[in-house]
């Protein structure tokens, strides 16, 4: 039972809105399939839920309408600032996060 509260405030924790240090790492989290990105100041990192692994060298950021956008050979983001329910926890995270990796598109939440 400790265990899986652990695991659980590990991931609310990924949703928490305060502000980020500046060498921080954005992190987006999907179920079903479960896929994890993360966003640094080097490289975007893709893990889908085929445990593939997609690493590129993080892009230039485009400031968007409703959020940031980050174009890379092979993976997109799209984060747009407004809340959104993991669906897990009932927890809601401050972004909705599209990402597309080498054609295939998930969403889910995602937050620093």
């Amino acid at each position: 039972m400790k265990r899986e509260i652990f695991v659980l405030a590990a991931l609310l924790a990924d949703c928490a809105p305060e502000s980020p240090p500046a060498a921080s790492v954005y992190r987006a989290l999907g179920a079903e399939p479960f896929w994890n990105l993360s966003i640094n100041a080097l490289d975007v990192t893709f893990t889908g839920p085929d445990t593939q692994k997609v690493r590129e060298r993080t892009p230039k950021k485009i400031i968007g309408i409703a959020g940031e956008i980050y174009r890379s050979p092979r993976i997109d983001v799209n984060i747009v600032h407004g809340r959104c329910s993991d669906g897990m926890s009932d927890q809601d995270c401050p972004d909705k996060v599209q990402v597309t990796v080498d054609g295939r598109g998930f969403e889910r939440c995602g937050g620093l």
